[in-house]
């Protein structure tokens, strides 16, 4: 891995929070003397806060609380320790478990700019108009969506869909009330791939994108008829 892809996974892991406190404090040793660190972290600080509006907020538990507590009384305890430059916050953990937050966070940097082949990071030719997080009943994501300007959608799983035989999954958006949910296209598994999507408008901020488990080959009257799996609302990635 390059210098400058362990720079991208440290600022992306920093930000959301899957770092124990030893990491996290020499993340912040390295921020005050590295501005290009500081640069990348604070970049995916103000992308992933973009996405992390989309789910929905959850209540800290006791022991995240005490965590808190005990840095805080760490910092006073050090009065004369040196002012810290500002730094983007971590946006911290939603319950997930711990393989669920590492997917999540190479899913989210494949999301914005970044994606996984064979363990290396490569760059897109293009940036997607809008980012969907879909999530479940339970808020837990289960899928990113890219939607491009020239109708072609890339699904990204954060989790593998059990898709029995003779059912297919399949993708939607909502543009227009007055239209109704438009397929996108259908998958017999999850994983990581483009569909070729329908003639649509330019994809646009809050327009609702969701996957549902069908009949195969998809849905006969051209809406959904299965259980929604998971669903959300799009961002527009900053540029």
């Amino acid at each position: 891995m390059s210098g400058e892809e362990e720079r991208i996974t440290e600022a992306s892991e920093y930000v959301l929070g899957l770092m124990d406190d030893a990491q996290m404090e020499g993340v912040e040793r390295e921020l005050a003397v590295d501005p290009a660190l500081a640069r990348e972290v604070a970049f995916w600080a103000d992308r992933f806060e973009k996405l992390q509006g989309n789910l929905a907020p959850e209540t800290a538990s006791d022991s995240l609380w005490q965590n808190i507590l005990a840095r805080i009384d760490r910092e006073e305890a050090a009065p004369n320790t040196p002012a810290k430059p500002a730094l983007p916050a971590p946006i911290g953990r939603k319950a997930f478990s711990g393989w669920q937050n590492a997917l999540l966070a190479a899913c989210l940097a494949a999301a914005f700019g970044l994606g996984y082949v064979g363990g290396q990071i490569m760059r897109p030719g293009s940036e997607p108009a809008v980012v969907v997080v879909l999530v479940d009943d339970e808020s837990v994501p289960g899928a990113i969506m890219e939607a491009y300007g020239d109708d072609r959608v890339r699904v990204i799983p954060l989790r593998d869909f059990e898709v029995p035989e003779g059912k297919v999954l399949e993708a939607w958006t909502l543009y227009d009330a007055d239209v109704g949910p438009v397929s996108l296209g259908t998958f017999s598994a999850a994983r990581d791939l483009v569909l070729a999507g329908a003639d649509l408008p330019r994809p646009q901020p809050d327009q609702l994108y969701e996957i549902t488990l069908e009949d195969a080959p998809g849905s006969p009257v051209g809406r959904p008829l299965g259980p929604i799996l998971v669903k959300g609302l799009a961002v527009e990635p900053p540029r």
